[in-house]
């Protein structure tokens, strides 16, 4: 039986933590790690070898920091995801906000993992399935038909996209993705001891005669290019966010837990498989081919002789067609809440399966159709779209959400409760603090009797949670209501130290006021400089003259 997600019934049995974190570390690594797969060893050469080793673990770290500062809001507001956060920290505006910024960065994304688009040494979303599949069959097969390689490999596009990506992105949950994933590692450890063994065995002749520079190569176009291309290899959050729905959140206590196990998914996945997949792949490639010789598609270079080539390109084709349907599953969580606000009873009345074949088919054909009618014309626009959707998604905005809670602006917290200690069921009644844990027992009761395991589909009043409930809180006292259909309830009780609107303090105690300063101010500070330098550098590098090839 494979390891997944513990079920929403709140009883976490033994082991079960481990098997979240190594789920949701199988996922997040299939979704975020395929987006710059291949220029990496570029970068590090034309850096120098403790440059780009500096740059990686900033960025790094600077992706666990707003991992953590999200997961942290998200638990302080109740909410469970990117869009609902949001909502609840900034109101309808900022929710919108979000989640254009969320689909737009997906979206270019996924066209980027169809199609290869250069500007010059950036990969545009560093996707390369469709020329991956291509340079494999017209370098191990010259005298193959053109359309198999053609127009930047369509028919590989068409393939995998019809055969793999569609029908893995109708699976239910992100989490049923995870077998896959484990697929997915398995290729990148093949990948990284592969181009670590080629250079070993060749003595690392780059690294010994300087051409990989053992410092920095003090280009500073180089070194920002390298910062630009790894700020988008590690932007994390927007798969995280949605997978936060799946974990279990019966109680407020279960959705913290969930929290916890989540941010050790991501903090494994961004320093552990990501990072030293990157590291190793940068450094022992830039160490075999230095700055003269490395491409910035590194399966244009040799690394196993004969039909490897053919081996190691294909390998790389079905890792990226693998990566993509865990993309489009947080692109669906987006487009899924804009519909049900637009149709809520046409669309919120399909049955689940429907449900996602409609939204399967606006994301993947939309992504599709623009791959295969401009495969050498999308990579402006994608490139700006990835380096201002990054910038916004994963730097800027969970700073502003921090800072907002931190001063006790956010909306949540300056809404006055309806009521002294009651709480507003679905139903128009009312019950004091004593009848809410019994009225949240039975609902959930009843809801489970009706169906356990039906899939519960986001309201207007979740804000796009998954939750499935119509939640309404008030003082100390706060419950979900299952929604009709949905067999997912909660009944979290916010800790009686939480400010008003929160369920736990946003603030913490710090042991110092010197370390309050580091991390609540000035930390948060860097990491939105970091953001805009690496939107304001990747705008630079493509608009400047001859920076197009």
């Amino acid at each position: 039986m494979p390891f997944s997600l513990p079920s929403l019934g709140g009883r976490l049995e033994k082991g079960s933590s481990f098997r979240s974190i190594a789920a949701a570390v199988a996922v997040l690594t299939l979704s975020t790690t395929g987006n710059a797969i291949l220029p990496i060893p570029y970068a590090f050469a034309v850096s120098g070898a403790v440059a780009a080793s500096l740059i990686i673990f900033f960025v790094a770290l600077s992706n666990v920091f707003t991992c953590k500062l999200l997961l942290r809001s998200a638990v302080s507001t109740g909410t469970s995801d990117y869009e609902g956060l949001s909502a609840a920290v900034g109101g309808p505006w900022l929710k919108l906000w979000t989640g254009i910024w969320i689909v737009v960065l997906l979206i270019g994304t996924n066209i980027g993992a169809i199609i290869q688009e250069r500007s010059g040494a950036l990969l545009c979303a560093s996707g390369l399935m469709g020329e991956a599949f291509g340079y494999a069959i017209s370098t191990q097969w010259p005298d193959a038909p053109g359309w198999l390689w053609e127009r930047s490999g369509t028919a590989a596009m068409l393939f995998f996209t019809l055969v793999i990506i569609f029908p893995l992105s109708m699976l239910p949950r992100m989490r049923h993705l995870e077998y896959v994933g484990n697929g997915g590692i398995v290729i990148l450890l093949a990948l990284a001891v592969i181009v670590m063994i080629k250079a070993i065995s060749n003595g690392m002749p780059a690294l010994a005669s300087g051409d990989f520079p053992h410092v920095s190569s003090g280009d500073l176009t180089s070194v920002s290019e390298t910062f630009s291309l790894l700020c988008f290899a590690f932007y994390h959050q927007v798969m995280m966010m949605p997978m936060l729905s799946e974990m279990p959140r019966i109680t407020s206590d279960c959705a913290r837990r969930s929290a916890k196990e989540l941010h050790r998914a991501s903090t494994i996945t961004i320093l552990g498989t990501s990072g030293t997949y990157y590291w190793i792949t940068g450094f022992f490639g830039a160490s075999m081919y230095g700055a003269s010789g490395i491409s910035d598609n590194f399966l244009e270079n040799i690394w196993l002789p004969g039909v490897g080539t053919f081996v190691i390109n294909l390998l790389v084709t079905i890792y990226l067609a693998l990566s993509i349907p865990p993309i489009f599953k947080s692109t669906n969580h987006s487009v899924d809440v804009w519909l049900l606000q637009l149709f809520p009873r046409n669309y919120g009345g399909l049955k689940p399966w429907v449900q996602r074949l409609i939204l399967n088919c606006i994301t993947i054909f939309t992504c599709l159709g623009v791959a295969v009618a401009v495969p050498g014309q999308s990579g402006t626009v994608l490139t700006v779209t990835g380096a201002t959707g990054v910038a916004i998604c994963s730097y800027i905005t969970p700073v502003l959400i921090h800072f907002l809670l931190w001063f006790g602006k956010a909306r949540c917290m300056r809404v006055p409760p309806p009521g002294p200690a009651a709480v507003e069921l679905a139903g128009g009644t009312a019950l004091e603090p004593a009848a809410v844990g019994a009225a949240a027992a039975a609902a959930a009761e009843k809801d489970a009797e009706a169906g356990e395991g039906a899939e519960a589909a986001p309201t207007d009043a979740t804000d796009g949670s998954s939750d499935g409930g119509l939640a309404k809180a008030t003082g100390n006292v706060a419950v979900a209501v299952p929604s009709k259909g949905g067999s997912v309830s909660s009944m979290h009780v916010p800790h009686p130290d939480a400010p008003a609107g929160l369920f736990y303090a946003y603030r913490k105690q710090r042991c110092h006021t010197l370390w309050l300063l580091a991390y609540d101010f000035v930390l948060p500070i860097l990491v939105v400089a970091l953001g805009c330098f690496f939107s304001v550098t990747t705008l630079v590098l493509l608009f400047q003259p001859g920076g197009e090839e």
